[in-house]
């Protein structure tokens, strides 16, 4: 794979990330311990790993150079991203998969949030009654 370009990429996802990247054909290549940080998976050689679980997983480039194709793995783990070439900036939904597995089993997760006393309360207290979420924001 021939390099083209050296610049960083600013990864957003449930924090923001700044890591150095080599951009080939418009798409970046990272370094395999920013994989780690940004996404929360490892690559090992039984493929990519979180906790106790892993998903098969082939690099597209070689191996021994230390970067992997970023878009390949947040597509390989199912992760929805938008990626702006021009910014180096990457979106990455990495509750996409929680979100649409809730949506096919029409079952909510089980989420904390606090009341309007700072008492954490999550939605399994109320099983089997009716709910009603509301999110609002200020901006």
């Amino acid at each position: 794979m021939e390099k083209k370009e050296k610049s960083n990429l600013r990864v957003l996802t449930h924090n923001t990330y700044d890591m150095h990247a080599i951009w080939d054909d418009q798409r970046p290549f990272v370094k395999e311990t920013d994989i780690g940080e940004s996404l929360g998976w490892e690559l090992k050689p039984e493929g990519l790993c979180k906790d106790d679980s892993c998903i098969p997983y082939t690099p597209l480039n070689d191996p021994d150079s230390g970067y992997v194709d970023f878009l390949d793995i947040t597509n390989t783990l199912g992760f929805s991203n938008v990626l702006d070439v021009e910014l180096g900036l990457a979106a990455v939904d990495t509750f996409s998969l929680l979100r649409s597995s809730a949506l096919k089993d029409r079952k909510a997760p089980n989420i904390e949030l606090p009341d309007v006393d700072g008492q954490l309360h999550s939605l399994s207290e109320w099983s089997d009654k009716k709910k009603l979420l509301v999110a609002f924001s200020s901006w």
